[in-house]
């Protein structure tokens, strides 16, 4: 999957169709007609996760380009990253929805358990190591 720029500027994004099966082998045929208010944009989802991340989990977190998911509804799946300010990014720990007519986050205290608990084990994974000075 990815997102960026194409040759005029404008901005891509990725559309991820969940929940729909592909066979192993043989012909696959997808027809989508989906009609959606998007009322929120990719930015708009990307700075309201920034915001919840910085206010509700770690400073240390933030919102990373949107993909636009498909399933049942539709919504902004904006990738949470933790960054270090000495190491910069250091992995993706977890992901918020937000849904794309009303800009409302898709946000659980599960969710933000899973999220602390993948951020504190990629920390502890990428710590740099030191040794004691003797």
């Amino acid at each position: 999957m990815m997102s960026g720029r194409d040759t005029s500027g404008m901005q891509l994004t990725s559309i991820v169709l969940a929940d729909r099966p592909i066979p192993e082998t043989g012909l696959w045929e997808l027809q989508v007609n989906i009609s959606a208010a998007v009322n929120c944009s990719a930015e708009d989802a990307r700075r309201a996760a920034n915001r919840f991340v910085h206010h509700e989990i770690s400073y240390l977190m933030r919102g990373d380009s949107p993909s636009l998911v498909v399933a049942d509804r539709v919504y902004w799946r904006v990738p949470i990253v933790l960054s270090f300010p000495s190491h910069g990014p250091v992995g993706m720990v977890g992901s918020i929805d937000v849904d794309v007519d009303t800009g409302e986050l898709n946000v659980s205290s599960g969710l933000i358990a899973e999220i602390q608990r993948r951020a504190q084990d990629l920390a502890t994974r990428s710590a740099p190591h030191t040794t004691p000075a003797g």
